[in-house]
């Protein structure tokens, strides 16, 4: 099973039986088994009509469309037959500020040790950076002390974001300085490693929403990110661990050269990764997305067994039939 990532102008997406069919200027350029796909994510100008988006839903194939800075990206799941008692329950519990408290704390407590963990293996490199990173790891351990002791929310909030400025202040002194990477900025971005935090995101937040789905929970009842209008704040919340590992990797496709600052220009303010360089990053991440979707499922699955657990309900817990690993 696989994803399917178009970049590209003048293409429209037919089906042609139990397959996608590739059209460029009305010849055929490539066919899909529709089998093989799990989702779709498109970029540029592709057409494609209500009876071929029918078809990726009947199959279970998702959809993601990047629309470009200005708007956020769409998506587009096919309609699974839900598991009612565990979204029952997942309603009930998310009523619980107790609940909801003990989940963001495992949440943001993952994250700072993530943070922690990638600049550790920083600071084990050499002794200039050690000292150099001595006082963020001093910080990201005092930011997870006061998680563990916040009395809401809201406390939590504030303790994650102050682990996040450090974080990010030491990963512009790790950053070549050519990347001209100041700490995080989103909406646009405005460098080239903030483009690639901001894609790369964008790609994990669809899969944990597919995860949800494939689960039979409602991706946009959270625990920890408040109810908000088209936002899926389960996902949300499940992403937040998952962020460091994501930096690391995203570090090293620059250091590897896969990336590079030249691959990356400006335009009214925002940053835009060139045609050239998507064509290598969508390949790499797919390949990297392979050995997270395991992992990704058996946190869902994890928290489907705990809202088991909260609900009285042990048979919620079962494996859901549909399993997104690859």
């Amino acid at each position: 099973m696989c994803t399917l990532f178009i970049d590209r102008k003048n293409l429209s997406l037919r089906t042609d039986g139990a397959a996608l069919a590739l059209y460029e200027q009305e010849q055929r350029v490539g066919t899909i088994p529709l089998r093989v796909l799990q989702r779709v994510c498109i970029r540029g100008e592709v057409q494609l009509s209500a009876s071929v988006l029918g078809k990726l839903g009947e199959q279970g194939v998702g959809v993601l469309v990047l629309n470009g800075r200005k708007r956020a990206p769409a998506l587009m799941m096919p309609a699974w037959k839900v598991d009612g008692l565990r979204r029952a329950a997942q309603f009930a519990c998310a009523q619980d500020s107790a609940f909801c408290l003990r989940l963001a704390r495992q949440w943001v407590l993952a994250k700072i040790d993530g943070q922690r963990a990638l600049l550790q293996t920083y600071a084990d490199k050499n002794a200039t950076l050690h000292a150099q990173l001595a006082k963020p790891l001093a910080a990201l351990d005092q930011a997870a002390a006061a998680a563990q002791q916040a009395a809401d929310r809201a406390v939590l909030q504030g303790c994650e974001g102050a682990a996040a400025a450090h974080y990010f202040a030491a990963l512009a002194a790790l950053l070549p300085p050519s990347l001209q990477f100041h700490g995080r900025r989103r909406r646009p971005p405005t460098d080239a490693f903030n483009a690639v935090l901001s894609l790369g995101y964008t790609l994990l937040h669809f899969e944990w929403v597919k995860q949800l789905y494939l689960a039979g929970l409602d991706p946009f009842v959270g625990f920890y990110h408040a109810l908000a209008h088209g936002r899926e704040s389960l996902a949300c919340d499940l992403i937040e661990p998952m962020r460091p590992l994501y930096d690391a990797w995203a570090m090293d496709l620059f250091a590897a050269q896969t990336l590079r600052p030249e691959d990356f220009s400006l335009r009214d303010g925002a940053c835009q990764m060139g045609k050239a360089a998507r064509l290598r990053f969508y390949p790499a991440f797919e390949a990297q997305a392979k050995l997270w979707r395991p992992q990704m499922y058996q946190a869902v699955m994890a928290l489907v067994a705990g809202l088991a657990a909260a609900s009285g309900q042990e048979g919620l817990a079962a494996d859901s039939p549909l399993q997104l690993v690859e």
